[in-house]
């Protein structure tokens, strides 16, 4: 709602007062193109600078919803935004890092009291909010299963904890370098349980807390990586780098396509695919000398 409401603003200095009957695909066509070439007002720099062409996107996909609901109160038998050509966006493959980039930037990260963090983000390609709202009980160390069902969101009301973006909890495998990391992690906790005592919230039981045993925020957790890869000499990366790459590395050993889509917790199979086509392009590049090894014996 927060977000809906951000859109919306874009769009007040522009279209306030004007009838149903009266927006055309024209008038929004050129609203939107404005948005793009001189953008909205940044509170923080008290500035007006251009806005994205995903951004417009947005906007125009809340104003199509909410026209859609007029045509089906009879308030409009058409939707405007239909006939609008909206900006492309131009395609970014997200940046990877490799084995050995993912190991210093791991390595690195000890000293900043966020390695079992990162090792679980890395190891499971998991969402930022799903691992900060874990608790214990979604460890299973016997079996070296995760489960995820749940996620942490920051709000300018604070923190809340809702369900996962798809809304489905899903189970992840993990590795013995994850459980290892957890395992160190919770000793460590343990510490902290100890010396806060009576003040520390068990109630809440996290894996990953402040250390009183709190839900930690978000955005902190993020301004603290991307610091620690600008000291690491890895601008650039995020806690998203750390999520694709597992995606990829995971396609370019040759896990199946819908493996490693239910262990990301995307919507579909097609979303993997869409998102990592580049993984997939280049199996597609090895295909020909695959068939090649398996029948040329036969055919030679």
């Amino acid at each position: 709602m927060e977000r809906y409401r951000q859109l919306a603003a874009y769009l007040a200095p522009h279209i306030p007062g004007t009838k149903l009957q009266d927006l055309s695909a024209l008038t929004l066509e050129r609203v939107f193109n404005h948005l793009k070439d001189a953008g909205g007002r940044d509170r923080k720099a008290k500035a007006v600078r251009p806005l994205s062409a995903k951004t417009v996107r947005h906007i125009a996909g809340l104003v199509h919803v909410a026209l859609e609901t007029a045509i089906r109160w009879k308030l409009l038998k058409t939707n405007p935004v239909d006939g609008v050509q909206l900006p492309k966006v131009t395609k970014r493959e997200a940046a990877v890092l490799d084995p050995a980039q993912l190991k210093a930037f791991l390595e690195a990260s000890r000293e900043h009291g966020i390695y079992a963090f990162l090792m679980v983000d890395a190891a499971t390609g998991c969402r930022r909010g799903e691992i900060l709202a874990l608790t214990w009980p979604d460890i299973d160390f016997v079996a070296r299963i995760m489960r995820v069902s749940k996620s942490l969101e920051q709000t300018k009301e604070g923190l809340r904890v809702k369900s996962t973006k798809t809304e489905k909890p899903r189970e992840i495998s993990l590795g013995k370098s994850a459980i290892e990391a957890l395992r160190e992690h919770r000793g460590q906790q343990a510490e902290n349980r100890r010396l806060y005592g009576p003040d520390y919230r068990d109630d809440l039981n996290l894996v990953f807390a402040t250390l009183e045993g709190d839900y930690l925020k978000p955005d902190s957790v993020t301004a603290k990586v991307c610091l620690l890869a600008k000291k690491a000499g890895m601008k650039g990366v995020s806690l998203h780098t750390l999520r694709h790459s597992h995606g990829s590395q995971l396609l370019s050993k040759g896990v199946p396509l819908r493996a490693v889509s239910k262990r990301l917790g995307h919507s579909s199979v097609y979303v993997t695919a869409t998102v990592y086509a580049h993984a997939l392009s280049k199996d597609e590049a090895a295909a020909g000398d695959a068939w090649d090894d398996a029948v040329s014996s036969k055919i030679s």
